[in-house]
């Protein structure tokens, strides 16, 4: 064993370093967050630890002054360079359960008085002399130190060296190093240790490149110095820099990446890539360091390949001469900084161990002015339990003070007598400070003032003995020897609450002279957790008790910084105990300067308090950072719209890009004021309007029109006004949509009424590309003469939408002649779009994207009209769902498609009528063929129909198996309801295992039983594409129902179905 020696070079380097940091004054950072802060939702179960740390945490909610924050500093640096042993002792005080707190309560303190690497030293030393193994366990002092030390200090440096490594491993989706060792036996998965082996490879290079070695903090190196030194074995391998590297660094580095911020928070770190990191850091450290202790160390030893890499690994550190390198530098070229903070409960904790075990810690020092030297630190010092339990009041006091202040739910953070400025002169009272309020009591117990935080206006002091607090309803004139630490416990707790609140709305601090402020950290806040904190202070004013729920939903369900919706629905749809519309108000409220959120929406709910409303135009009128407005299908009542468009009016500030109150039953009223929102507010960045089933009539058309064109609405792209009342109104929608609606490109006019000979453009200037029409008839000669017309005025139509319309077979022709007059694309004929597929494919984008004609009870004659007018080769999309085509029409169709590279989307659902013959298998031989010719087609949806005839049953089977067909690009197929049982089944798992392109399959309803299933999994064992296949609940139910009604079978097709899930689940992860 090698003593610790002052002329070491690790002693040297250590003092160096120290001398490099400033030891004029503690850079530690007090930090104040109320024990409340933690949230304990109803029901969790708390461990026996858990209880106790709580019930410790209850007794340490008063904060310390600046003083004797400082006093307690200065004792624990004087016990560190005169006696550094007691800090060893301090361990012997505490409980096991508190080695953590204490270490980082260590550490924390050590760092700010400079001396925090002669603290490692001392602990590295004493459990090696104490016990050689105690360095590699991870519970031993040095370990727990070290470890706190690294993440305090650390952080950027690992950042900076491991995060794209990282990322990248965790975003490899085809790595499972656990997969690959626990099937270690299985010789094809044998081979697979290739993935480690170059992980770990590319791992190596990088902790030995010189830009790691460069930019290694000076700390680390000193620290990797203590470990050279000391280590009790022969050290020519560098096992001690080793060990301390790997094993204390970069292992837990890689194994706990969130403590180094190494994973961004959008990126979700599932269990799969927590293993990998685990298990790469793990044979890191079988690699380099002598150390093994792993559940696979048996496959790291007898694997020649692993055994081959630790021997590539070990050379790659010797060749580089990384240890040597780290011991022999004395510069860092990277300089890091980092926040040294010490939270309340971190002083609490030291001072309750210096109090109770002062007679103790005296007779430790070994020199007696040392001794007398910390005797006289200690007498700045209150006694801490006099402090805590306020043994300076009386009983009944103190019953009154704890009773008035628990029925509030407030924590005491400041305690003291003040002398009150009354009508007789002064009078003595007690003054708490708790977490929202400020309330005195008169000497008999009885409550004096009771101000919330948010009411208080000013404090003003002109001296270090006096200061008035100004609340709204009244004020408080104290005369204290604590007036300094007094102003800034409030402060703390209003700047805790209140951090978002905006500058104009803050108290004012009028303080003489302006140096007695004392600078404090802001509180330690993500933008949900500033939310958090100004909704438990808001539930405190508005006197409604906290909803832990709302609160953990709020600082978990929005960490994403890319995800800046607020949804209702979230504390609303997914808690037990539904919150009324009082107990939202403070979530509410909470969101007035809250500059997070850019959307909000409360859709399907019922807004019934009044008080709640009010909150929300008030929200609206103070944000300025939400764009998007959602209130949707809403029971209200009628007046409250009409308000709400009178704040958004007023509120210039507030940009919105989306309005959506669609499905929201208004009033003349409310509606003439949002016309008058629309015409004058600020609507000049409004892009996507949807004013959907609002209780528009004829009357109201021209108005609100008048108000589109009066507005600033020249950014406004989509419009929805469907279910709305058009009628002959058509002609008001037509003038708007040529002059000041002509940057409008996706317009809504489904169930509207419309009479077409009302809706009729005269030129093409109108850049509409989408528009929908369903639910408005056109049946007549002349309804389809005049939509033909409107729509050949639309020259950059893409999407055209005609479900329900009852529009004739026969008249298809005439309504998609557009197609053909478009773009002067009249001479491109069907040999240059088979010769030139590719550059039709751009033209065709520009053309069309999307044709619904869904639900028009239109037979064979429809087929017919489009081949004849090539309808088919100028159409990306085609919706003919729930259309009487017949098994005839179904095989002219896909005929005609033979070939088709423009089309990628085909929805038939429901459009097979007919009966098992030879017109049915020529249509299912039809669209296998088409499917097998196309290198577009990617969706095909052709559920089977409610009756029998609509059902393909058996007849399916050779289109099933044509799916295997290693030409398909089809990547969805929805095949359900078709009654094909387990014969169509096991066709379409023979398919399965050829086919490499669908991803998603729905088959739900086709009387498929156990031996179907057992088909599908056993395919899908083979499969690696299929990454959805929803439940098929009908068939599972059947089959429980008919055919598995003994325990045997139903424990079966369960072991079947989560079989299947497996290798769903293992397809996503590719």
């Amino acid at each position: 064993m090698i003593e610790l020696s002052t002329t070491s070079p690790a002693y040297n380097a250590m003092v160096s370093y120290e001398n490099q940091t400033s030891k004029a004054s503690s850079n530690t950072i007090i930090v104040y967050k109320p024990i409340s802060d933690h949230i304990v939702l109803d029901g969790m179960v708390l461990t026996e630890d858990e209880i106790q740390q709580r019930q410790r945490e209850k007794t340490e909610t008063l904060m310390y002054s600046t003083k004797d924050a400082i006093t307690i500093d200065s004792i624990f640096k004087h016990i560190v360079n005169n006696q550094i042993n007691i800090i060893h002792e301090f361990y012997k005080f505490i409980e096991k359960d508190q080695y953590e707190s204490m270490s980082k309560l260590i550490i924390t303190f050590s760092i700010g008085c400079n001396n925090a690497l002669r603290i490692l030293r001392y602990f590295i030393y004493s459990d090696i002399k104490e016990d050689v193994n105690n360095i590699n366990r991870n519970y031993s002092f040095s370990s727990l130190l070290i470890s706190n030390y690294l993440e305090k200090t650390c952080q950027q440096y690992i950042k900076d060296i491991l995060r794209q490594f990282v990322l990248q491993l965790v975003q490899d989706k085809a790595i499972n190093f656990k997969y690959d060792l626990d099937n270690s036996d299985n010789v094809v998965i044998h081979n697979e240790f290739s993935n480690l082996i170059t992980w770990t490879n590319r791992l190596g290079e990088i902790i030995t490149s010189q830009e790691s070695l460069d930019k290694m903090p000076m700390s680390i190196k000193v620290i990797a110095m203590f470990f050279h030194e000391i280590w009790p074995q022969d050290d020519q391998g560098g096992q001690g820099v080793s060990n301390f590297l790997v094993n204390k660094l970069f292992a837990p580095a890689l194994q706990s990446p969130q403590l180094y911020d190494l994973i961004p928070p959008q990126i979700h770190l599932n269990s799969r890539s927590s293993s990998n990191l685990s298990i790469l850091a793990r044979f890191l450290s079988t690699c380099i360091t002598t150390y093994s202790s792993d559940e696979y160390q048996e496959v790291f030893d007898s694997n020649q390949s692993l055994i081959q890499c630790k021997q590539n690994i070990k050379q790659t550190f010797k060749e580089s001469q990384y240890f040597k390198s780290v011991l022999s530098a004395r510069f860092s070229t990277q300089s890091y900084q980092y926040t040294n903070e010490a939270p309340m409960s971190q002083l609490h904790f030291l001072h309750r161990i210096l109090c109770n075990e002062k007679s103790t810690i005296r007779q430790m020092y070994q020199s007696m002015d040392a001794a007398s030297e910390f005797e006289k630190l200690m007498d700045l010092l209150p006694d801490y339990n006099y402090k805590v339990s306020y043994q300076f009041l009386t009983a009944s006091e103190i019953k009154s003070v704890k009773s008035y202040m628990e029925s509030k739910n407030e924590e005491i953070s400041y305690i003291g007598y003040i002398q009150k400025n009354g009508k007789k002169g002064f009078v003595k009272r007690i003054l708490v400070v708790g977490i929202y309020r400020i309330v005195t009591f008169k000497m008999n117990g009885k409550l004096g003032r009771d101000g919330h935080i948010l009411d208080l206006q000013e404090i003003v002091s002109q001296n270090n003995q006096q200061y008035e607090l100004i609340f709204k309803g009244f004020r408080i004139h104290a005369t204290t020897e604590e007036c300094d630490h007094t102003i800034t416990c409030i402060r703390r707790i209003y700047e805790y609450c209140l951090y978002n609140w905006p500058y104009a709305l803050k108290m004012k601090l009028k303080i003489q002279p302006s140096s007695r402020l004392e600078a404090m950290s802001p509180p330690d806040h993500t933008p949900t957790s500033a939310m958090v904190g100004a909704y438990k202070c808001l539930c405190s004013y508005y006197g409604i008790p906290i909803k832990q729920t709302i609160a953990w939903y709020i600082e978990h369900a929005f960490k994403d910084p890319k995800y800046k919706v607020f949804n209702l629905k979230v504390f609303t749809k997914h808690t037990r105990e539904l919150p009324t519309n009082q107990e939202l108000i403070p979530l509410i409220h909470s969101l007035r300067y809250d500059w997070f959120f850019e959307e909000f929406i409360i859709k399907e709910y019922k807004l019934e308090n009044k008080e709640f409303l009010n909150e929300i135009g008030s929200m609206l009128s103070s944000n300025s950072t939400i764009n998007k407005l959602i209130l949707s299908n809403l029971s209200l009542p009628k007046e409250f719209m009409m308000t709400l468009f009178d704040t958004i009016q007023t509120q210039k500030s507030l940009k919105l890009t989306l309005l959506n109150i669609g499905n929201n039953q208004l009033d003349d009223k409310s509606l003439n004021s949002f016309f008058s929102y629309l015409q004058y507010g600020s609507t000049n960045s409004l892009i996507t309007l949807d004013c959907q089933s609002i209780g528009m009539k004829e009357s109201h058309i021209k108005p609100f029109f008048d108000s589109l064109r009066r507005g600033n609405l020249n950014n406004l792209t989509t419009l929805n006004i469907s279910n709305n009342k058009i009628n002959d109104q058509g002609m008001e929608l037509s003038k708007w949509l040529t002059n000041e609606g002509k940057s409008l490109k996706h317009l809504d006019l489904s169930e509207t009424l419309l009479k077409i000979k009302n809706f009729q453009l005269n030129d093409q200037s109108s850049g509409l590309e989408s528009l929908i029409l369903n639910r408005n008839l056109f049946r007549s000669k002349e309804d389809i003469q005049l939509l033909s017309n409107c729509l050949s005025n639309l020259s950059k139509l893409l999407n055209l939408s005609l479900n329900k319309t009852m529009i004739p077979s026969d008249s298809i022709k005439e309504i998609l002649l557009f197609l053909i007059n478009k773009n002067n694309l009249i001479n491109n004929n069907n040999n240059n779009i088979n010769n030139n597929n590719n550059n039709n494919n751009n033209n065709f984008n520009e053309i069309f994207s999307n044709l619904t004609l869904s639900e028009n009870s239109i037979q064979r004659p429809l087929i017919t009209g489009m081949i004849s007018i090539n309808a088919f080769n100028l159409i990306k999309e085609i919706d003919l769902s729930e259309n009487d085509l017949t098994d005839g029409g179904i095989k002219e169709l896909c005929r005609s498609l033979y070939g088709n590279q423009i089309i990628t989307t085909l929805n038939i659902n429901g459009c097979f009528r007919g009966s098992p013959g030879a017109q049915r298998s020529k249509a299912i031989s039809a669209l296998s063929s088409f499917i097998n010719s196309s290198s577009s087609l990617e969706t095909l949806l052709m559920k089977g129909g409610q009756k029998s005839n609509q059902q393909l049953q058996r007849c399916i089977v050779p289109l099933l198996l044509s799916l295997g067909n290693s030409n398909t690009r089809l990547k969805k197929l929805d095949i359900s309801n078709h009654q094909f049982s387990n014969f169509g089944a096991n066709a379409l798992s023979k398919a399965i295992i050829l086919n490499k392109s669908i991803s998603t399959l729905i088959l739900d309803n086709n009387s498929i039983g156990t031996i179907g299933y057992a088909n599908l999994k056993n395919s899908l064992k083979q499969n690696y594409t299929i990454k959805e296949l929803p439940i098929p609940l009908f068939d599972i139910t059947e089959t429980l129902k008919y055919g598995g009604t003994t325990i045997i079978e139903q424990k079966k097709l369960r072991s079947l179905l989560f079989k299947i899930e497996l290798y769903l689940s293992r397809n996503q992860s590719l």
